[in-house]
């Protein structure tokens, strides 16, 4: 097995400091977000309360809302673009080679020889 490189030693100890920076941050997050979390559900449910006063009066109800287009109306274009993208279609014509009798698909005529070996 060769030697490692001086390289790969100190990426080595930098991969190992961050993941054991990374596992104490989330620790120590857990460990002292857990009480806190516990305090403001319990203010944020009493602050709710407070707010929610019972009253006599009429409720009118709200007709329902209508649903927004998603997608934006004609003449308006899109972030990022303008009309979408149309899709090319190219056709490719082969031809068969003619009829029959030649039997190679080859129809050039031959080289001419002009003699100068």
């Amino acid at each position: 097995m060769a030697p490692k490189t001086t390289a790969n030693k100190w990426s080595d100890v930098q991969l190992a400091i961050a993941a054991v920076s990374m596992t104490s941050v989330l620790a120590f997050w857990n460990m002292f977000a857990g009480p806190d979390k516990v305090r403001a559900d319990e203010k944020a449910a009493a602050e709710q309360q407070a707010l929610l006063i019972p009253t006599a009066t009429a409720t009118i109800e709200a007709p329902p809302p209508t649903p927004m287009p998603t997608m934006p109306p004609p003449g308006y274009t899109i972030l990022f673009g303008g009309e979408a993208p149309k899709p090319q279609v190219i056709v490719v014509q082969k031809s068969n080679g003619g009829g029959g009798g030649g039997g190679g698909g080859n129809h050039e005529p031959p080289p001419t020889n002009t003699g100068s070996s």
